[in-house]
């Protein structure tokens, strides 16, 4: 049960990919294709983006997840290239536009080992919540048959207890009634 909960919520315990990812924007395919040709004979990234009056702020996506990149043509292009490879030009959402990737963080999965107290603990409380559930159902099945709630946990080989209390939770002397979970 521990090894199957763990493949079913893989996810969870997942960090994706991440990448230091770097955008160029252009009015038009063909400003793209000739910053593209220009990086290719050896001008770096940004020189590109400061000829275009772009600054490091404005062409820096920072590192991100494949997720996070509103621009799926952009982000098809950034997780497809190596680290500090440039894109040739992609026509996305919001124009062409050419992406350099600086750093690639890969993905990071906690073991198994690391979280089965955890899953041990959720498997635990979702079997405890369906036997109270079904004993629930019982008692009040056994209450609309009749029975009286000592009947109904007699039947059930539970312990019945009463306390003698008055509205505000207090026994017979006045004093806080020592009732489990007494503020519920």
């Amino acid at each position: 049960d521990l090894k199957r909960a763990y493949e079913e919520r893989r996810a969870r315990y997942a960090t994706p990919e991440r990448r230091h990812v770097l955008q160029i924007d252009f009015p038009n395919a063909e400003t793209a294709s000739a910053a593209a040709e220009r990086i290719a004979k050896g001008a770096s990234f940004t020189e590109v983006a400061k000829e275009l009056g772009k600054s490091e702020k404005d062409i820096d996506l920072g590192t991100v997840a494949k997720s996070a990149v509103i621009d799926r043509a952009a982000a098809d292009a950034a997780f497809a290239l190596k680290e500090g490879e440039v894109s040739a030009p992609v026509q996305g959402r919001f124009g062409t536009v050419l992406v350099q990737v600086l750093k690639i963080e890969p993905e990071q999965v906690r073991p198994l080992e690391q979280v089965a107290g955890e899953i041990k603990q959720e498997l635990a409380t979702a079997r405890a919540k369906t036997e109270i559930f079904d004993i629930y159902n019982k008692i009040e099945d056994a209450r609309a048959e009749g029975k009286s709630l000592a009947e109904a946990a007699a039947n059930l080989k539970l312990e019945a207890r009463t306390f003698e209390v008055d509205r505000s939770g207090r026994d017979p002397t006045g004093q806080p009634a020592n009732v489990p979970d007494a503020q519920r």
